[in-house]
């Protein structure tokens, strides 16, 4: 790769890293496949590059930046990403591994190792990660009536450890099915504000195990115009040394495209993440981030279950530039019979796109209830 080249990717990857609207984001495995998605990207645009790149076993791009989030305060990362060949079918995509660290101004700080590999031919990967965080966050404490009330403001200092590995067969070019196994350790090492937890458990260990099934018929994973994206899955967690109980977690992803006009694109999210009872609440899902619920403190609605929906207009307005509109509504809840219409989280915004080698790099500005708001910087459209 040439001089100039190297220079556009490590502007590619200081922008990655300025766009991640919270430390979980930083280590979650989407995240750094949106960083080798967006190299890929790069090298399918540049073909004079790619011999360069198939002469060398191993290629490393470092990956560093600066970011400020009101989560996170202000955040120096460092990090890889690596990609390598291995499967001599040059038709089937490149394996890669990366790390990334981060520290904040606030005391955040942790660490990730992700990757994915191909077995020859292509037909049978492996994506796994493993993760630490450990996060000082505001706390509202439990429940959509707790988080609404502005007086129980506290502090909540978590530390988290995740592992995953998923093992996947794809038929075609749009099915991928398989399963998943994991470990999921979480810790509320300080509490404080009137609201509390109650008796609920500090510490939990979790082993999961889990079926995946995912349908793609995009025509664009950074940029797409038509087509549906669905990922199901299915999982049991067992706990270990007595931490809390069993419990079932269904998770659904479902993103509709449709091509409006010239350079119009409408967009639909729906997400579900629905657990059993035995749940504890240091596995419940929180509200808010760069996905979806944009303009919400990430963490401050949490409960037992997760509904929202979403829908965007996306316009290309000239050249590179271009601008979105969204809207939508989400739910926390403890149970289906505790739901309640009246606790809707509303969500409306929008944001300016910038198209740089056919990578999305977008700025949004969405709002809450009741004033809540939150500025994000992202790469890619939020799905």
């Amino acid at each position: 790769m040439g001089r100039a080249s190297g220079y556009i990717l490590t502007v590619l990857s200081v922008c990655l890293l300025l766009s991640v609207a919270a430390e979980a984001q930083v280590y979650d495995s989407v995240y750094l496949a949106k960083v080798r998605d967006s190299v890929e990207r790069y090298y399918r645009l540049h073909p004079r590059q790619k011999m360069d790149r198939e002469e060398r076993a191993f290629r490393v791009q470092p990956l560093y930046g600066v970011m400020f989030t009101e989560e996170t305060r202000f955040t120096a990362m460092g990090g890889f990403m690596g990609m390598y060949r291995s499967s001599a079918d040059s038709l089937v995509p490149l394996s890669s591994v990366g790390a990334v660290a981060m520290l904040s101004t606030n005391l955040s700080g942790g660490g990730a190792v992700t990757g994915q590999w191909y077995a020859p031919g292509g037909r049978f990967t492996v994506v796994y990660s493993a993760r630490f965080i450990n996060s000082p966050r505001r706390f509202w404490g439990l429940g959509f009536e707790s988080a609404s009330d502005d007086s129980n403001q506290g502090h909540l200092t978590s530390r988290k450890v995740r592992v995953r590995s998923d093992f996947l067969y794809r038929k075609g070019r749009m099915l991928l099915a398989g399963g998943f196994a994991g470990y999921d350790f979480y810790h509320a090492a300080e509490i404080s504000g009137p609201a509390g937890i109650g008796n609920a458990p500090v510490r939990t260990h979790y082993v999961t195990a889990g079926a995946r099934l995912d349908l793609d018929t995009r025509d664009s994973v950074q940029a797409p115009s038509r087509g549906v994206f669905l990922n199901v899955e299915q999982s049991v967690n067992i706990p270990l040394y007595g931490s809390g109980g069993v419990f079932s977690r269904t998770e659904v992803t479902a993103d509709f495209y449709f091509p409006m006009w010239e350079g119009g694109v409408l967009a639909l999210d729906i997400y579900g993440n629905i657990s059993s009872s035995g749940a504890p609440w240091t596995v419940w899902p929180d509200a808010g981030g760069d996905v979806r619920l944009r303009g919400y403190y990430q963490g401050r609605y949490r409960d037992r279950n997760l509904l929202a929906a979403q829908v965007e207009l996306r316009q290309r307005v000239y050249r590179a530039h271009g601008v979105a509109l969204w809207g939508g509504a989400g739910y926390v809840f403890p149970s289906f019979r505790e739901f309640d219409i009246k606790n809707t989280l509303p969500t409306y915004g929008a944001g300016y796109r910038l198209s740089v080698m056919g990578i999305v790099l977008r700025l949004d500005v969405g709002f809450g209830l009741r004033g809540q708001y939150a500025v994000i910087a992202g790469v890619s459209h939020s799905f």
